[in-house]
């Protein structure tokens, strides 16, 4: 029988109990980065920009030089150089001189703005005629407005994105220390699997848990390794998840979570060691019989048969669990705000985790959600994100603003 967990009751189990998990560190190049997790936190050795440079094409000038100037008045400025892209200007500029300088150009010395070249007329007379005034600063990206020497730009922890990746080259840092990627176990239970270069006889299903995961973990960052499809055999199943607990960090389950005579993942589980089963139940739609256990500090989850519960279950509690795993921080997550095109009835007395797709309208994101049984994956390929429904609450109501997880 379930000992049946609420969706906070099950996070805090998680934090408590796979927090601190040990995990080796590695060096990295910039290129072999991406979704990995930082080690340690990451400050500026130097200025970004190096230089004071111009943010726009025109001409670089002193700003007083300018005061007053209109179209029916232009301010007439010697047109005395011209910066080039990637060298450093070998003039000053004078009063009353002004020097052409592209988008990224260093300012002259002297020079402490830039007329956009929109702003000025030039009638190849040597001089250029502004016709609206700057004031010093204008149109110009100061040394280390972006990033100062010594400035903390990416915190421990921190999922590394293409954003993160490209400060860290313009501060020139090319490696990076990182944790360990988690190794993750990817097992498919089920009389009734078979694989998807098969053709299904009578009842029997193609395998598709084992790809969504894969695809997942993938995403996330950890490293997948398949044990194929097993049958619904205590000793098989067994060996093979005591197998993955000796090569992986993380093993996933799919099929075989319930309370039924074949469902065999509970008892595996509190075979193989201690504490054994955490969780068995999740006051959850969908997903109720999923399980979480821990085995020698490592991780079994056993996720619900039916492919959309199981993707549910893993991007909102597996994801989880390899982010406490991991260390990563909390601002990791990524959600947007929208809301509900729609009402929607929910189940009172259980969380729900919603799958919507959602929609621009106007300046505003809105909400659209599926509905459909809980075995069917075809919609979950349609849909951009999910609303959690907390436990209690009837429904949404259209227009309700909610926050959507992003899959």
């Amino acid at each position: 029988m379930f000992s049946v967990k609420n969706v906070s009751e099950t996070f805090n189990i998680i934090q408590e109990q796979f927090s601190g998990y040990p995990l080796d560190e590695e060096w990295v190049n910039l290129t072999d980065a991406l979704y990995r997790i930082t080690a340690v936190d990451i400050a500026a050795q130097e200025n970004v920009p190096g230089f004071d440079r111009s943010s726009v094409d025109g001409f670089a000038v002193m700003a007083a030089d300018t005061f007053g100037s209109s179209d029916s008045m232009p301010a007439q400025l010697k047109l005395s150089g011209e910066v080039k892209m990637g060298e450093k200007p070998g003039f000053a500029i004078k009063a009353g001189h002004a020097a052409y300088i592209p988008t990224g150009g260093e300012l002259p010395q002297n020079a402490d703005a830039v007329v956009m070249v929109e702003y000025t007329e030039n009638l190849h007379d040597g001089y250029i005629y502004v016709n609206k005034p700057v004031a010093p600063g204008n149109n110009v990206v100061l040394k280390g407005d972006d990033t100062r020497c010594g400035d903390l730009v990416i915190m421990a922890g921190r999922r590394l994105k293409p954003q993160n990746i490209g400060v860290m080259a313009a501060l020139g840092i090319n490696r990076v220390r990182v944790r360990r990627k988690l190794k993750a176990a990817v097992i498919s239970t089920g009389n009734e699997i078979v694989s998807p270069d098969e053709r299904p006889a009578g009842s029997q299903v193609r395998d598709v848990n084992t790809y969504t995961l894969y695809s997942g973990l993938c995403a996330f960052g950890a490293q997948p390794v398949t044990y194929g499809i097993i049958k619904d055999d205590y000793e098989t199943i067994r060996k093979t998840v005591g197998k993955a607990l000796d090569e992986c960090d993380i093993v996933l389950v799919s099929g075989g979570s319930s309370v039924g005579t074949m469902d065999e993942t509970h008892r595996v589980i509190d075979s193989l060691g201690k504490p054994g089963v955490l969780v068995h139940g999740i006051a959850v739609k969908p997903g109720k019989p999923t399980i979480i256990g821990k085995i020698g500090g490592k991780a079994v989850v056993g996720l619900p048969g039916h492919p959309a519960s199981a993707y549910v279950i893993f991007r909102v509690f597996v994801y989880k669990l390899m982010e406490v795993m991991q260390g990563s921080s909390a601002e990791n997550e990524t959600s947007v705000k929208a809301y509900m095109k729609v009402n929607y009835p929910s189940n009172n007395g259980r969380e729900e985790f919603l799958p919507v797709k959602l929609e621009r309208v106007g300046d505003r994101l809105a909400a659209q959600p599926f509905f459909s049984k809980s075995g069917l994956i075809t919609f979950l390929s349609s849909a951009d994100g999910l609303v959690r429904i907390k436990r209690g609450r009837e429904g949404l109501n259209a227009g309700e603003e909610v926050e959507v997880v992003l899959l």
